[in-house]
């Protein structure tokens, strides 16, 4: 079987009551056999959680958003 990265994806979610973000970073390929069929499979990169202050406190040092460093930093495209 041959793997074929197709891209990376960033998924958030926001836990509004307890000011956390969850960044979740997936990488999607397609899994090939030997006949030449593929299934799409997902692989768990990195995942991570930061409250709502911390991502603030980033985002000043950075100089800008959170998601663009994230992209920058795992090589995400849009």
């Amino acid at each position: 079987m041959t793997e074929q990265t197709i891209k990376r994806i960033l998924d958030v979610d926001v836990d509004g009551l307890k000011g956390l973000v969850t960044y979740t970073i997936k990488e999607m390929y397609d899994l090939i056999d030997d006949e030449g069929f593929g299934t799409i499979e997902f692989k768990l990169i990195d995942e991570f959680t930061m409250t709502f202050s911390e991502i603030s406190k980033e985002e000043k040092i950075q100089g800008h958003s959170m998601k663009e460093e994230i992209y920058k930093e795992y090589g995400i495209e849009e």
